[in-house]
């Protein structure tokens, strides 16, 4: 796969930074006497840690869009896993683009631990929607998903792909500090870096594998003793959830679809809300 990097930042940085997101980790997690292996992963955070969280990146991302998240939580005492998607960050997508699928795909970092807490942005949260039938029945689960349009119409759906994808392609890290101000530098470099690695027709072909884009009805999978909050910098991306009682609905001022990255102590914040009341 060819692609040219655009980092307007010092080599020794760039590529020491490409390095590390570009390297294919295999992570082998212990639970009781048997080990899983995984695919793909960054992780934040030390193995010894009694709490684990489980982070999933969006649409042309990668597992560093968490870095801000997933430090905070380090430094809270959790191991931090943040698998990298299928098709994104140098992993090799199937010929099936299904949300299920991404989902289907991370069954063995369940199969080796169980998380206190689970975090979806964008895609990533209707993955994490998909995974919902799998958390336990018994033990809580604080599962936030950040900014995810959780129901889209085919035309809103073409709009998104036709939007987006050409921009994102040729932005440099200058534009996404210029565009976002809150980003920091780091944050451009890993968003320039998620796409330049990933691959250019993940929104054509996650868009069009995942028709209609709906993904409310799956709210109905959590486990009653899993708390769920639904994370929104446009209240219109939760209206489509407002029938569903016990899901906790909160709109961040001032965000727009980078909350990790411009507001993650809210992420954090809302993430150990309901652990510290158990």
């Amino acid at each position: 796969m060819a692609w040219m990097i655009r980092l307007s930042e010092s080599p020794d940085t760039a590529w020491y930074i490409l390095a590390r997101l570009c390297t294919v980790h295999t992570f082998i997690l212990p639970i009781v006497s048997m080990t899983t292996t995984v695919p793909s992963a960054s992780q934040w955070g030390s193995p010894n840690a009694k709490k684990r969280a489980l982070l999933v990146h969006g649409m042309n991302s990668s597992s560093h869009t968490f870095h801000r998240v997933a430090s905070a939580l380090a430094a809270k005492g959790y191991l931090v896993i943040a698998p990298n998607l299928l098709g994104h960050a140098s992993r090799m997508p199937g010929s099936d683009f299904r949300v299920q699928t991404l989902a289907d795909d991370l069954l063995p970092y369940f199969e080796a631990a169980e998380y206190d807490i689970v975090i979806g942005h964008s895609m990533g949260g209707a993955v994490v929607l998909s995974l919902l039938k799998y958390l336990p029945k018994t033990r809580h689960t604080s599962v936030v998903v950040v900014d995810c349009a959780v129901e889209l119409t085919t035309e809103q759906q073409r709009e998104r792909v036709s939007s987006n994808i050409g921009d994102d392609m040729n932005r440099t890290v200058e534009d996404y500090m210029s565009l976002n101000p809150l980003w920091t530098r780091e944050d451009a470099i890993w968003r320039v870096l998620g796409i330049q690695i990933g691959r250019a027709t993940n929104p054509p072909d996650h868009m069009d594998g995942n028709v209609p884009w709906s993904w409310s009805h799956l709210i109905s999978n959590k486990p009653a003793i899993t708390t769920l909050t639904l994370l929104a910098a446009d209240p219109r991306k939760v209206e489509a959830i407002a029938k569903h009682k016990d899901v906790r609905t909160v709109i961040v001022p001032n965000a727009s679809h980078w909350i990790q990255y411009e507001f993650p102590e809210v992420i954090v914040e809302e993430a150990l809300r309901s652990i510290e009341r158990q």
